[in-house]
This record gives C-alpha cells, structure tokens and sequence, in this order.
C-alpha cells in the first residue's frame, strides 16, 4: 500500500485533485467576494474572464520553459506563486486589487498544468490503452478536485466569508510537499516503454480528432466557465443558498468524471469519431435547459449536460494531442490548454456583457446554447475539409 502511494504517478493524480479543489475553492469564493463588493453581472464576467486571459496567453510560452527547466521545478514554483496570490486574495477589499490577483493567479497556472499533463503522459506506456488510463485517473482526480471545491466555497462563505481562500492555501501547502517528495526527472528518466509504431497507425484521423476536441473543448469552457461566473448573481436573484450555488457549480465537473471513468475502463473509444459527436449537442440542450429553467434542478441538469460535452471534448483534445511522439506532446498541450482557456475568457466576459445589456441573467445561457450549436457546425465543416484533403494527400 505505501509503495502505491509513493509511486511517482500517484503523486501527480494526488497534485492534480488537490490542485483542483483549492483552486474550484478560491475561484468561486473570488465571484462570492465580487457580488459583495457590488460588482453587476458584466464585472463579474470580467474577474472570471481575465484569469483565463493570462492564462490562454501563458500558455503559449510556459510549455518552453517547462521543457528546458524541467516539470518538477515548473510546477513547484508554480505552487509557491499561487499560495502568495491566495494570501493576497484573502485580504483584498477592493474590485481592481482582485482583478489585478486574478491575472496574476492565471499566469502563474500556466506554469502549471501543461507540465503536470506532459508529466503524467511520460509516466505513462506509450500504448493507447495505457496513456488513456492514465488520463482517466488524472482528469477524474481533477474534476473531482473541482467539484469538491465549488462545494466546500458555497460551504464556507456564509460561515467565514473571505476566511474560505484560507482552505486554498492551505491546499496549497500540501501539494508543495507532495511534489517534493517527487524525485527530480521522474517524468523523463525512461521509466517508461518507448513509443510503438501503433501511436501512429492513424496520424490523419488523429489529427481530425484533435482539432474537434478542441473546438468542443473550447465551446464546453466557455459554458462552464460562464456558471461560477454569472451564477452566484443568479442564486442571490432567486434567493438560492450558496451551498446549492456551489454545487450548481460543480454540476459540469460530476458529469465529466463519469466520461473519464467509463473512458478510463476501455479503449473501445479510441480513434472511433462518433462519440466525439455526442458532445456539443449534449451540450446545447443543457445551456437551453438552463436558459428556460424556473427551478434549481433543472440548472442541476442542464450544467450536467454541458458537463457531459466537456467532458468527450477535453478527453478526445488531450488523449489524441499526447497519444504522439514525445517531442510533439508539450506543443500540443499548449493549444489543448490554449483552447480551454479562450473558452474560459470568452464564455464569463461575454455572457456577463449580454446580461447586462439585456438585463435578464438567462440571456448569457441563450449565448452560451448558440456558441455551442457554431462550434458544431465548424466541427462538421473542417471535418469535411480536413477528409478530403487527407484523401487527396493519399491519392
């Protein structure tokens, strides 16, 4: 049992989850301090929306650094960083001191989790089967992380108010010392069978693969990022506790654990396009479930379902970006983290801005439901484009 725990590859699932958690925490306990601050429904959007900004950005950068520093170093800084921009966050009584936090909170993840994820996938055998299952275990382990945190925010804000990033940091302080408990060069010390010519039985179809989960993946963040963003303005509208604000927002992290698992258990779904298809109309029917509803278990559904649709999306962009050779995985993950994180700026600002046009809170989910239904229909499109120029290519 303890060489089980101690084992490298169970450190990095115990990283992510607890990464996750103290982060779901802090993330919706920033939107918690913001509706007391009096921010409306288009600031709140903003101080959901500039994190993934710096994030998106980030990440097209950290994954060099990472690659010539190393994962280890990356990620621990990277902890040590967010600690202190938890502390401040804390004792910040003003909008533009916590705007200015949430930046720098964004940056700081990108140093993060490509890292971690191109971590996990040199751990991994370089077969399909057993890059999924670790990939399984990781984005379970992080979604879990999520939705115990959105839970534990809406738990504690009504008790300790801006006491609950304490839990954060706290967090925070435990993932430190379980990565330097990780030995240095874990990840690329060839423990670890080399790439089969199978990683590349079907590069072309791969690569299809790929860019439809990351247009899903983008579509499907910008929908859950929207809900801890605009929906604690919802539940203090409708006079909802924040406990069930916090489980509305962890709703899409439940729903995408149980594709994780039941992909974790099987390769059946791998380079097999129609469940990617599935996806973005899980989708839009939950923001439309959401746009219409008139009780709280139908946000409960329809966050679901978008949890469902993220879920499919970030599996298929992450498994066929790292299912490559080694020297392909890093780039790869920094437009899979790319995505997520436009997804993530454009999902909060956007639909904060439409609501506070419009002055109805449910048009920001009827935005939502039609970027979904476009994100569709350029999946198809470059689905198309991309077959029949793979089949010219073959001619």
């Amino acid at each position: 049992m303890w060489q089980h725990i101690r084992a490298p590859g169970q450190r990095l699932v115990g990283a992510a989850f607890a990464m996750d958690m103290a982060a779901g925490c802090a993330m919706l306990a920033v939107q918690f301090m913001g509706v007391d601050l009096g921010a409306g429904p288009g600031m709140l959007g903003l101080l959901a929306a500039v994190g993934g900004a710096t994030y998106t950005i980030s990440c097209l950068g950290s994954g060099v650094v990472a690659d010539r520093f190393g994962p280890r170093r990356s990620t621990i800084l990277a902890v040590a960083a967010t600690i202190a921009v938890w502390l401040a966050m804390a004792t910040a009584g003003r909008m533009g001191l916590l705007l200015g936090l949430v930046v720098a909170r964004g940056m700081i993840a990108a140093f993060y989790w490509p890292s971690l994820m191109v971590w996990v996938a040199d751990l991994s055998s370089g077969h399909a089967l057993g890059l999924g299952r670790a990939l399984g275990l990781f984005n379970i382990s992080g979604c879990a992380g999520l939705l115990v945190g959105a839970v534990v925010a809406g738990a504690l804000w009504d008790w300790v108010g801006p006491g609950s990033f304490y839990f954060s940091i706290a967090t925070g302080i435990v993932i430190l010392v379980l990565l330097q408990l990780t030995p240095g060069g874990a990840g690329r010390g060839g423990e670890h069978t080399p790439d089969q010519p199978t990683a590349l039985a079907r590069p072309a179809l791969g690569r299809r693969l790929r860019i439809a989960g990351r247009i899903g993946v983008f579509a499907s963040f910008f929908c859950t990022a929207m809900v801890p963003a605009l929906f604690p303005k919802v539940g203090d509208v409708l006079g909802y506790s924040s406990t069930l604000v916090g489980w509305a927002a962890g709703m899409p992290y439940l729903s995408a654990m149980v594709i994780y698992a039941l992909a974790r258990t099987t390769g059946r779904w791998q380079y097999r396009p129609w469940k990617l298809w599935l996806a973005v109309p899980s989708g839009v029917v939950g923001m439309v479930l959401a746009t219409l509803a008139q009780a709280p278990w139908q946000f409960l559904v329809g966050f679901s379902l978008v949890g469902l649709c993220g879920g499919i999306s970030f599996l298929a962009s992450q498994f066929y970006g790292l299912h490559q050779p080694e020297h392909r995985r890093a780039a790869s993950m920094r437009y899979h983290e790319a995505a997520l994180g436009a997804g993530a700026v454009a999902g909060p600002l956007l639909g904060g801005l439409v609501a506070d046009h419009t002055g109805q809170l449910p048009a920001a989910f009827a935005l939502a439901a039609g970027v979904m239904v476009i994100a569709g229909l350029v999946q198809i499109v470059l689905w198309w484009a991309m077959s029949k120029a793979d089949e010219g290519s073959a001619a």
